[in-house]
């Protein structure tokens, strides 16, 4: 392996309940309803403006365009003022990164805002080690669609040109996320915040969360 992606919300930082709510916030001021079982089901591998699209489609009030940029700046508003205190992030997860940078090019491909992403990496001293960042707003579709993953790598070769999709391992916490980096030819972990093992299927390792975790063992134990 000689670079590693990962996901952002409930791989770096477990706030997948929290956008949960937010969702069902800001739907329900539109007079729409979003359960947790529909969310988890179908709705939280999507990023911010698909899961607001698809899910009042779904629900018979569909949202134009403009409402839904409207709802995902409202919904980041909230998402800022929750977080301003103590970010719930995985256990581990700065150690890991930290130990990986001297030895892995390291990117992260999420369905988060730019700004969310940036803002929270930056609370972790972690943005200067990640040079490559593709969230919501950088992709036309979103997981399980491998945009996401295939840009990622496009833009990793800039620095390293001889990378290849196989040589990049994949840190997911969703059955979506993990599709779409098998799609586009990335080997996978599945952390377990937000599914359980039977539900992530076809990754090589599966972990809890990154607690005492050591990189170069950990990669070699997948080979």
């Amino acid at each position: 392996m000689k670079a590693l992606i990962f996901d952002f919300n409930g791989v770096i930082v477990d706030d997948e309940p929290i956008h949960f709510e937010l969702f069902q916030k800001v739907l329900a001021e539109e007079g729409i309803t979003l359960s947790h079982q529909d969310y988890y089901e179908h709705y939280l591998g999507m990023d911010d403006f698909g899961c607001l699209r698809v899910a009042s489609r779904d629900q018979g009030k569909p949202l134009s365009e403009e409402k839904i940029l409207e709802l995902t700046e409202r919904k980041n508003q909230y998402y800022q003022k929750v977080m301003e205190d103590n970010p719930p992030f995985v256990p581990g997860a700065k150690d890991f990164i930290l130990q990986a940078v001297p030895d892995f090019a390291l990117a992260v491909v999420s369905g988060a805002l730019k700004r969310e992403i940036e803002d929270l990496l930056s609370r972790l001293e972690l943005i200067k080690y990640f040079p490559v960042l593709v969230a919501a707003e950088d992709v036309k579709q979103g997981k399980p669609h491998p945009e996401g993953y295939l840009k990622a790598l496009k833009l990793l070769q800039k620095e390293h040109p001889k990378l290849k999709a196989e040589d990049c391992l994949v840190f997911e916490d969703s059955p979506w996320g993990l599709e779409s980096a098998e799609a586009a030819g990335m080997p996978r972990v599945a952390i377990m915040t937000s599914f359980a093992k039977e539900d992530l299927n076809g990754a090589l390792a599966y972990l809890k969360d990154f607690k005492n975790l050591q990189v170069r063992d950990f990669i070699n134990s997948l080979k």
